[in-house]
């Protein structure tokens, strides 16, 4: 049965929760292909709204998740039932709980240091886990050989799981402009999930994440790096929502 799914400026949502979305992420990890799936925050909808290039490519994924609660309540002002947001760094520890081997996983993205503090704690958070591999790509510009040869370390291992820690919008992209030199594999966009899962950063209090401000709360952690950012998109995403509102669908 086809998952059902909300447009939000211009990007469909799909509407589920956590054991919902793992039986989506299973059911896709069986498929002949590469498949993936986006955590998406009201930044990625915004990004994707404001620029075309990202919106081609936010388009090709099998399944974006809403991942903020701004994006929740604007489903439910749709008429969509969503009990709560499906928040990437809890769906990607629910999807760890939930896949012991034989499923493989592979992490990319992150600096070693992150990446063996991920391996721990994702072995606590499930003891059976199978890891097959780890890479922490260059901070430099890529080259055609380094996509080849990220694509050779992964294919290596035939991970069924391949999670992707570049940032929003890089790594959304990475997926889509290197989807082709996969033949399987789920390929899953979740951003800060690494260090925070890591340890490295702390998460937001509840009452924050419940009342919408996990944004703040990150923010007032990282003013430099995130400060800009989240004023700037935050902003696009309060103007086309209003707008669609308004003016009818996005688009028009």
């Amino acid at each position: 049965m086809a998952v059902e799914k909300v447009d939000v400026i211009g990007t469909p949502l799909a509407v589920v929760n956590y054991e919902t979305a793992l039986a989506e992420v299973l059911q896709l990890a069986k498929e002949p292909r590469a498949t993936a799936i986006a955590a998406a925050n009201t930044h990625l909808v915004a990004e994707a709204r404001q620029t075309p290039s990202f919106h081609e490519v936010i388009k090709q994924f099998d399944l974006i998740l809403p991942d903020g609660m701004p994006l929740v309540w604007s489903m439910r002002r749709r008429g969509a039932v969503v009990a709560d947001r499906v928040y990437g760094p809890y769906f990607m520890q629910y999807v760890l709980q939930h896949t012991p081997r034989p499923w493989k996983h592979f992490f990319f993205g992150g600096t070693e240091e992150i990446l063996q503090m991920l391996g721990v704690a994702a072995r606590r958070i499930q003891p059976d886990l199978d890891i097959v591999g780890t890479f922490s790509p260059p901070f430099r510009a890529w080259e055609e050989r380094d996509h080849e040869y990220f694509a050779y370390k992964i294919n290596l291992v035939e991970p069924d799981f391949i999670w992707v820690a570049l940032g929003g919008v890089r790594q959304e992209r990475w997926i889509m402009q290197n989807r082709f030199r996969f033949d399987r594999g789920v390929f899953l966009a979740v951003g800060d999930a690494f260090s925070l899962l890591a340890g490295e950063h702390p998460f937001a209090p509840p009452w924050m994440q419940k009342a919408g401000l996990t944004w703040l709360y990150r923010m007032n952690m990282e003013p430099k790096r995130l400060g800009l950012r989240y004023c700037k998109y935050n902003s696009f995403f309060i103007y086309y929502y209003l707008r669609d509102a308004l003016f009818g669908a996005s688009g028009k």
